[in-house]
């Protein structure tokens, strides 16, 4: 019955041990969702450029322990914490359940480093189209303007205004299909344009263009960025709105 007991107490340990191993090696190897590189940003901040990766090295203030972060081509962040006098890799910090002063600073110090890099060194990758980065890309070389993520409940949508007034005259939405009436499943990538109200009888089709998302349907329309309206025509649509938000 004791034997019984210690095998079940010992299986029980090993799956704790198990758990915390996987959970800090997924921890450990942060993606940083919508997020990509900048690898002229990561060499200006002084990234260097190793095998296929990027490598940043510093010591915490904290502790004295040496980081070593790489991130690959594709984006996959990985880090290293040592504690040299030890000779041997720290990884408290990315255990949720190790608490205490020391392992606090540590952890705090860690995430500040992580957080000004992705601040500094990536560039927000939420949209996936190919129309919609071209937008983007449009209108930060014809106007010299960002999108805005301005929503932290709805990080996948953007707006953009005018640097003038700051009126906007665009926005990239991620939605569901079935909430703007497009057939299929899954979410739809969309753009919010300006119109006049006399126009409205003239651009509304609900094929290539829809009453606007989320918006006054007398003054907007909706563009779906899945290839039925070329990139030409929403340029040609994105200039007249940028021009309505006087």
């Amino acid at each position: 019955m004791i034997k019984l007991k210690v095998l079940r107490c010992n299986k029980f340990f090993i799956l704790i041990r198990l758990t915390l191993w996987c959970a800090m090696n997924t921890i450990e190897r942060v993606d940083f969702k919508n997020k990509k590189p900048n690898f002229g940003r990561l060499i200006d901040y002084g990234f260097i450029l190793g095998d296929q990766c990027y490598e940043y090295e510093c010591t915490l203030k904290s502790s004295g322990f040496h980081l070593k972060i790489t991130i690959s081509l594709s984006g996959v962040v990985h880090t290293m914490l040592t504690d040299l006098d030890a000779g041997e890799e720290y990884t408290l910090h990315l255990n949720p359940t190790s608490t205490g002063e020391f392992v606090g600073l540590v952890r705090q110090e860690y995430n500040q480093i992580l957080s000004d890099i992705i601040e500094k060194c990536f560039d927000n990758n939420v949209f996936k189209s190919e129309l919609a980065n071209k937008i983007i890309e449009y209108v930060n070389v014809e106007y010299s303007i960002e999108f805005e993520y301005l929503w932290a409940k709805f990080p996948n949508n953007a707006i953009v205004r005018r640097l003038d007034n700051q009126k906007w005259f665009a926005a990239l939405l991620t939605v569901e299909r079935s909430k703007i009436g497009v057939s299929g499943e899954g979410i739809i990538e969309i753009i919010d344009l300006k119109m006049r109200p006399e126009d409205k009888e003239k651009i509304i089709d609900n094929d290539k263009y829809l009453p606007g998302y989320h918006m006054n349907k007398n003054h907007w329309f909706t563009i779906c960025l899945d290839g039925r309206v070329s990139f030409e025509e929403i340029v040609d649509k994105l200039n007249a709105s940028y021009h309505l938000a006087k």
